[in-house]
């Protein structure tokens, strides 16, 4: 499997973080929307927010994805699928990032077309995982948590199934929860 050059996937948790990163010349941006993103002390955004950001992203050609990564509760899927169908329709980001197993069904449930990256969150952390992963959701990538050691990423890189990218932070705080 051939080596892909690393890309720069900025987070953006505000309007003038979002546009620093495309100043800055990242090749994509992640950033959250009002709800469904565990990054709830940002500001994110609103729908119509990320409609025009995504739009002059495109225009530059730098991608977007958008984090839905809370885990859900039963009386949300319903809000969620609407919120799933309107990004999809309204905004078109080039990919979401998940950590609930209901959310990566959602999200083809409702039509969605763009790509699902596993999160960080999800804990992907041992080789074996992959399989599990690639064989039962409709996920194109992982992303690896940050506890990972680079010994550790190669193990995981060596076992990678070739329908499955993986991603890594290479700076960044880390954090982590165990409950």
């Amino acid at each position: 499997r051939a080596v892909q050059k690393p890309a720069i996937l900025a987070p953006a948790g505000s309007k003038p973080s979002f546009l620093a990163a495309l100043a800055a010349g990242a090749d994509a941006v992640y950033c959250g929307l009002k709800s469904f993103s565990a990054r709830m002390e940002a500001q994110n955004f609103s729908l119509e927010e990320l409609a025009s950001l995504t739009a002059l992203a495109h225009g530059k050609g730098t991608r977007v994805f958008v984090t839905l990564n809370t885990l859900l509760k039963p009386d949300e899927l319903e809000d969620v699928g609407r919120l799933l169908d309107q990004l999809g329709r309204h905004v078109g980001p080039d990919g979401v990032i998940v950590q609930d197993l209901a959310m990566a069904a959602l999200v083809r449930q409702t039509g969605f077309a763009g790509e699902v990256h596993w999160s960080t969150l999800a804990n992907v952390s041992f080789p074996a995982a992959l399989k599990l992963v690639a064989e039962t959701l409709p996920v194109t990538s992982v992303v690896l948590p940050r506890e990972l050691t680079v010994d550790e990423m190669k193990a995981v890189a060596a076992a990678c199934p070739p329908s499955i990218n993986l991603e890594t932070f290479i700076h960044g705080a880390l954090c982590y929860g165990v409950s």
